[in-house]
């Protein structure tokens, strides 16, 4: 097989929870786009996975890659790219999983359907990433990828709070067996915080910088300051980048006007347009949000937290948290 060089990639960053997986699914429809089957934790998680630091952090500097492992991850990223469109004239569907069994569907047409898209790779792809964890990544990904662009999704810290503390509580069910939910790309790390309201071994979403300092406290205490570290960081990395190579889409405009927001980052990539890409997203599937209530604001309906004591607890003790707000654009 031909070696695969990747030029100008498109790196998707977001915080856990803030919707960065429909963004992602939107963005691969785009012909001209490679993209791994799925996040790349099989790849980072090889040289850098937490277990061999003690769990400090999913934290990585520049100073931590070398050259020759930054052109191994890049080899590595460009053997594992595939493109459904290449070979399927709907490849929107396979991205349509909501249920368990959907999503275990999904995750073998894309399988399949990326193997036979590999036969046909071309010597130059222009590639697209999405992990969350990425956000405390940055100065790893600059290294890997000099010549990136980073689309920074942000989401406003009530919702995207309360959808991390469902998904810490999620469980996937397969008649009488329960299973936890984003545990194969979390850690059997958490009963040593003995948080009062969770009993899982398993640390679930980015592990941030401090999490030790979190011993004793609850799930939604937890969320916040994954939510407050993963965007801090972000912002702090992407300020050493061309600001002609960063942009921020926030979740609730995402929301709100998908296609647009599709055209506006394809234009801003220098990708043609993608009617199938569009038609996606016009029909955009849920997203992990919390139900709407009746009570409207300025700029929309406004949604019901699930876990509104708690979220609102968690922000107020989470130092920094507001500042951090009104810095990503939120009052």
């Amino acid at each position: 097989m031909t070696k695969t060089s990747i030029l100008r990639p498109i790196i998707v960053l977001g915080a856990p929870r803030s919707g960065t997986t429909i963004l992602r699914n939107c963005l691969a429809l785009h012909p001209d786009l490679w993209h791994l089957p799925g996040e790349s934790h099989e790849v980072l998680e090889g040289p850098f996975n937490p277990a061999a630091r003690n769990y400090q952090s999913n934290r990585i500097k520049a100073s931590d890659v070398d050259d020759a492992l930054a052109e191994s991850l890049r080899e590595a990223f460009a053997r594992r790219a595939i493109n459904l469109s290449a070979v399927s004239a709907s490849p929107d569907r396979v991205l349509r999983a909501n249920s368990v069994t959907g999503r275990v569907a999904a995750k073998i047409g894309t399988r399949w359907l990326g193997a036979r898209s590999m036969r046909n790779r071309p010597r130059h792809i222009r590639f697209l990433e999405k992990t969350p964890k990425n956000m405390l990544r940055v100065p790893l990904l600059t290294r890997i990828f000099p010549d990136a662009s980073y689309v920074l999704l942000t989401r406003n810290a009530p919702e995207n709070i309360d959808s991390l503390i469902d998904g810490w509580y999620a469980v996937d069910r397969f008649g009488p067996v329960t299973r936890q939910r984003f545990a194969r790309s979390g850690y059997p790390i958490a009963r040593e915080l003995e948080l009062h309201d969770y009993s899982s071994k398993w640390w679930k979403f980015a592990l941030v910088p401090e999490w030790r300092e979190l011993r004793g406290k609850g799930v939604a205490d937890v969320a916040a300051w994954q939510y407050f570290q993963c965007n801090r960081a972000a912002l702090a990395d992407l300020s050493a980048i061309d600001p002609s190579r960063v942009r921020q889409v926030k979740h609730e405009e995402f929301v709100h006007s998908p296609v647009n927001t599709i055209r506006d980052l394809f234009d801003w990539s220098e990708l043609a347009a993608s009617p199938v890409a569009e038609k996606y997203a016009a029909s955009l599937p849920s997203v992990n949000s919390t139900s709407r209530s009746t009570v409207g604001t300025a700029r929309g309906p406004e949604r019901t937290l699930r876990h509104h004591n708690a979220v609102v607890s968690a922000i107020a003790s989470t130092p920094g948290l507001r500042a951090l707000q009104q810095q990503l654009g939120y009052s």
